[in-house]
Formats: C-alpha cells, structure tokens, sequence
C-alpha cells in the first residue's frame, strides 16, 4: 500500500491523470486564449498570454520530479541496505550503483563538453555561460541516455531471442 491507502500503482496512475490534465488545460489555454497578443517590448513578435503559466507549470513538474527522483533513490538504497544485493540471480545493487554512477557522470561530462557560444534569441544576444552549458548538458545527456535505452531494449530483446533457440 501507498499513500493514502491506495496501491502504488493507484497511486501513480491518479498522479499522472492530472498532471496530464494540468497540462491539456494549460496548453488550451495558451492556443486559445490570447494567443496573437503582442509582444510588449516589440510589436513585431508575439506573446501568448499564458506564456507565463505554462513556463511555471514546466518549472514545477521538472522540481517535483527531480525531488521525487531524489527521493525514490535514497528510500530505495536505505531499504535494500546491506541485504539483498542479489535478486533472482540478478545484481540489482551493483545495477543500481551502475546506473546513478553513469547518470551522474554522462551530466557532468555533457556540462563540461556543452558549449557556451552566445546565441540568438528572437534577436537579442543571449551570453549566460553557465545557462548555455547547461541546456547543452541536457540535450546532450537526454539524446545519449536515449540511444543507450533503445540499444538496452534491443540488446534485450535479442539475447532473448537467441536463448529462444
């Protein structure tokens, strides 16, 4: 049992339920109502009224699921503590440890190796080091996590053909 005595899986499936309607809401919104508001610093672009909203909500649900990240890995690691190492045959400690250890370090590289070159932004310059690196860093490490995923998917699923024979 979760959280108010809903099954994790309840649970789970509630929590995403509404965020997908947040989002459907919020995204309406911002096409429907006041989109062809201009820009007040230059008439020449346009600035969607919820702009702001929907900035917000995307800022939120990345905090809450980088904090419910965060959680998930201390709770699992104190749980499993010195137990339980092996599962079904399966080193799921050392999978663990694997899996925060390359996360960690494939961010830090991304950030190291993400560039920093101004760039342009519906006209202006935009110079912030550290914000240019970082979204580099993301796009970086989201396409190679990407990439490793799909190769883990068919690796697995070749093994498993080949074991059927």
């Amino acid at each position: 049992m979760g959280l108010f005595g809903w099954k994790d899986k309840d649970l789970s499936h509630r929590i995403l339920m509404v965020i997908v309607t947040v989002a459907v809401v919020l995204f309406a919104l911002f096409f429907f109502v006041g989109y062809s508001h201009p820009y007040s610093e230059n008439p020449d672009f346009i600035e969607p009224k919820f702009t702001n909203v929907i900035l917000w909500f995307m800022m939120l649900v990345f905090v809450l699921a980088v904090a419910v990240t965060i959680w998930a890995v201390v709770v699992a690691f104190l749980r499993r503590g010195k137990g339980q190492k092996v599962v079904n045959k399966v080193p799921v400690a050392a999978i663990s440890a694997a899996v925060v250890a390359i996360t960690v370090v494939l961010m830090v590289g991304a950030f190291v190796l993400g560039s920093s070159s101004v760039v342009d932004v519906n006209g202006k310059n935009y110079e912030d080091p550290m914000w240019l690196k970082a979204a580099d860093m993301f796009v970086i490490s989201s396409l190679i996590l990407m990439i490793l995923a799909t190769a883990a998917v068919a690796f697995a699923a070749i093994r498993s053909y080949l074991n059927r024979k």
